[in-house]
């Protein structure tokens, strides 16, 4: 955030320079968070496990709307993505657990 001061008193201006992120929809899982984002004519799939995430970018004209973005986001997709988290867990389990017995 760049914050511009005005020559009159007491005004400050606050000028934001960050990209703005739409969120577009929420897709329900008993497991997963999984948010679909509209930013710069490209859609950010978002999918959160507790402290890990993955995020996949597809452009907006390369689908024809979010119902294709809702079919991509099918249940075997989202099983693969979750299989994927816990490897990545047990990845990190290993590396934390070596700095740990050094």
């Amino acid at each position: 955030m760049k914050i511009i001061y005005s020559t009159k008193p007491k005004q400050v201006q606050f000028i934001t320079f960050a990209r703005l992120m739409k969120t577009v929809t929420k897709i329900d899982h008993p497991k997963l968070d999984v948010s679909i984002f509209l930013r710069e004519n490209k859609y950010n799939v978002k999918i959160v496990l507790d402290q890990y995430e993955q995020i996949f970018r597809l452009n907006q004209s390369d689908v024809m709307g979010m119902d294709d973005m809702e079919r991509m986001i099918s249940k075997e997709f989202l099983d693969q993505v979750y299989m994927r988290f816990v490897d990545m867990s047990k990845d990190f389990a290993e590396a934390f657990r070596k700095i740990n017995i050094d």
